[in-house]
């Protein structure tokens, strides 16, 4: 049984993917806000790697 569940839990996040894509990918709203999380997600990451690398705690070089 425990097999079945399973097996329904991974079509359902399967069916739940690929309406997400197919609504990302036909709407130019969704694809730009998740253009903009990527992007702001990326350069708050590389400046967390920048800040341990260097030490410094210095501010001036956020980009948004």
């Amino acid at each position: 049984m425990s097999s079945q569940s399973l097996l329904a839990q991974l079509l359902r996040m399967l069916l739940l993917l690929s309406l997400t894509l197919v609504a990302v990918h036909n709407s130019p709203v969704f694809l730009d806000s998740l253009t903009r999380s990527a992007v702001n997600a990326g350069c708050h990451q590389q400046e967390n790697m920048h800040h341990q690398m260097s030490g410094s705690m210095d501010h001036s070089e956020h980009h948004h």
